[in-house]
Order: structure tokens, then sequence, then C-alpha cells
């Protein structure tokens, strides 16, 4: 019997949903609890998202609370989600607790953006 290796399992978890991108002309704004503007979503996936943003955030654990609108569709999320990672003024989080309703709008953008990452 061959195991897997502990690191590769790790890539492979990494990589569990498709990520779309996100163009910056589409304007999808992500906002804090208080509603101010932290950034710009640059990828959405089922699992999660990133964005373009100038906040510091710190690998802490915590979750946070974010809004995510989407213009064109004039869908408004919240959802919860807890940081993965950062760099160069990007963050990546995963999503936390994603309830039907938001699972739901995530998708219509999903969906929305996914025939553009194809052209």
């Amino acid at each position: 019997m061959i195991k897997q290796m502990p690191d590769a399992q790790k890539a492979d978890e990494k990589r569990r949903f498709e990520r779309i991108d996100i163009a910056p002309h589409a304007k999808i704004l992500v906002l804090d609890e208080q509603e101010e503007r932290v950034g710009e979503l640059r990828q959405l996936a089922r699992g999660g998202f990133s964005m373009k943003t100038g906040k510091s955030y710190n690998k802490d654990g915590k979750t946070h609370t974010f809004t995510i609108l989407e213009p064109g569709e004039e869908i408004s999320v919240e959802i919860k989600a807890r940081l993965r990672f950062v760099e160069r003024g990007h963050a990546g989080f995963e999503f936390v607790d994603l309830d039907p309703d938001a699972a739901v709008d995530v998708g219509i953008i999903i969906g929305k953006y996914y025939e553009h990452t194809k052209e």
C-alpha cells in the first residue's frame, strides 16, 4: 500500500475548488463590517475568494465578516471568512459557515464570470 505524502495531500486540498478570475473592470467590492471598502475581488471559488487590498491582515485564525457587492447583478452577500494568505497587496480567504442563501449568491457571481475566464 502506498501512503500519500502529507505535503502532497495539502497541495491537493489547496486546489479543491476551481478559481474564477475577476477582472478589475468588474468593480466587485469587498466591504468590512462597518461597510468600509477593504478591497476589490480578484478571484472567487466555492471555497473562498481573494481580493486586492491595501489593508493589512494577520494570520491569527480570526473569522472576518465581509460583504461582497456585485453591481451588475445587484448582489450584496454577507460572508464570513478566515485569512489563508497575504502577499503584495492581495489577501485570500476561505469561507467559514457559508449559509445556503450566501452560497447561491456566490454561485451566481461565479456563473457570471466563469464564461469570461474561458475566452
